[in-house]
């Protein structure tokens, strides 16, 4: 709310148009021609109380999440406005029809502001429902401008729920929720342009990750020291948990009775993989980072101090990094627990390797935590992130020794 107003009260200043808070009525049943004349019926919370001629007006609000939502139908307006009435009766949802042309095709327009109550599939299946007792024809849906990743996962979770399918990786979702909504009906649903996260490239990964085993290897080995152990320690684990979501997935649907148990391994397995390879980079990143702090000026107090902040800000990174690599890969022990009491023997290999991998991953990032730890000053924050990474430590080599002992007897 504070940046919404912020915004106003700037925008206003910088362009002396009048801003409204969103979801103004008496604005928004203006239309174009009303603001063409000038008057405003009510007045501004922000900048001049008349209408700008060459701007006109501007409304500005926050909310959790807001996403356009359009659902196709063949009936008539009357028909179309029922089904929008009772979608109305929520309070997270505003819904209007929009006919479009003398084809009887009658859009359900859905401006569903708040997502993480209201889902795409809420909207689906309601219309559906009242749809079918009026017998007017679903014809699929669009979604207009852009849509978070969240929205769509929580649509497509929706579904596979109600229809009982295993379904893991996020593309496979995607592509799944697609076809239940019928999002391809007016155009093709393309999630790189269409997703917020893959339009900024958030959670992408970076160069590290995106290169051949070649040259992350070349890397590695070159003369500098980033990437380091680090990074090392985040592939290892990694890869660890990519060979147990191979084992579960030979396993599932080769081994009798095993089929529940991997579809309750398999999806933690593949958040892990999806949390674990970031911190390849991050790891790189944050040594790079606390490079750049080291070569901050120190020609005046002021320089001093700043370069002293910037350190201390660096060096907690590159202890957090580890740290964080060492909880995530923690998170497996349980899953892999499962795995060795209920995988196919002929994976049995696969599986030792991957309990040794996940401890040695987990032991690299210790060692990486225990020698930058030294450089943060606060003996209380010391102490508190030595205990805690001890703590990984001991979990990590209880855990891979039981295991073992498992799979060898």
């Amino acid at each position: 709310e504070d940046i919404a107003n912020s915004f106003s009260s700037n925008l206003a200043d910088l362009l002396e148009v009048p801003i409204f808070n969103f979801n103004t009525p008496a604005i928004e049943e203006m239309g174009y021609q009303g603001i063409q004349s000038g008057s405003l019926p009510v007045e501004p919370p922000y900048g001049p109380p008349e209408v700008n001629p060459t701007w006109g007006t501007t409304l500005v609000g926050y909310m959790k999440g807001f996403l356009m939502f359009n659902v196709n139908t063949i009936g008539t307006k009357e028909q179309a406005g029922k089904i929008c009435k009772s979608l109305n009766n929520r309070t997270d949802i505003r819904a209007r029809p929009i006919v479009l042309d003398d084809s009887g095709s009658v859009i359900i327009s859905c401006e569903i502001v708040d997502p993480s109550t209201c889902t795409m599939y809420d909207v689906m299946e309601s219309v559906k429902e009242m749809a079918a007792l009026q017998s007017v024809a679903v014809i699929g849906s669009h979604i207009v401008g852009s849509v978070t990743l969240s929205a769509l996962m929580a649509a497509a979770d929706a579904y596979i729920k109600r229809e009982n399918v295993f379904l893991v990786k996020e593309q496979q979702k995607i592509r799944y929720v697609v076809d239940r909504l019928g999002l391809n009906s007016v155009s093709e649903f393309k999630a790189d342009s269409k997703v917020v996260e893959y339009v900024l490239g958030v959670n992408r990964h970076g160069p590290l990750m995106t290169g051949s085993v070649h040259s992350f290897i070349e890397s590695i080995g070159g003369m500098t020291s980033s990437p380091g152990g680090g990074s090392v320690a985040a592939l290892v684990s990694t890869l660890a948990v990519a060979l147990g979501q191979m084992t579960g997935w030979l396993t599932y649907g080769s081994k009798k009775g095993a089929g529940d148990a991997m579809r309750n391994i398999l999806p933690a397995l593949h958040k892990t993989v999806d949390k674990l390879t970031p911190l390849v980079d991050a790891d790189a990143m944050a040594f790079s980072n606390y490079l750049a702090a080291q070569r901050l000026p120190q020609q005046s107090a002021d320089d001093v101090e700043r370069r002293e902040e910037a350190l201390e800000e660096a060096v907690l990174t590159i202890v957090h990094v580890p740290l964080k690599i060492m909880e995530v890969a923690s998170e497996c022990w349980d899953s892999l627990d499962k795995l060795v009491t209920s995988h196919n023997p002929s994976l049995k290999a696969d599986l030792q390797v991957a309990v040794k991998c996940l401890e040695t991953g987990i032991w690299c990032a210790y060692k990486t935590v225990v020698f930058n730890i030294g450089d943060v000053k606060s003996e209380e924050v010391r102490s508190e992130l030595n205990t805690k990474a001890k703590v990984l430590l001991d979990k990590s080599e209880a855990c891979a020794t039981r295991l073992l002992a498992t799979l060898d007897s």
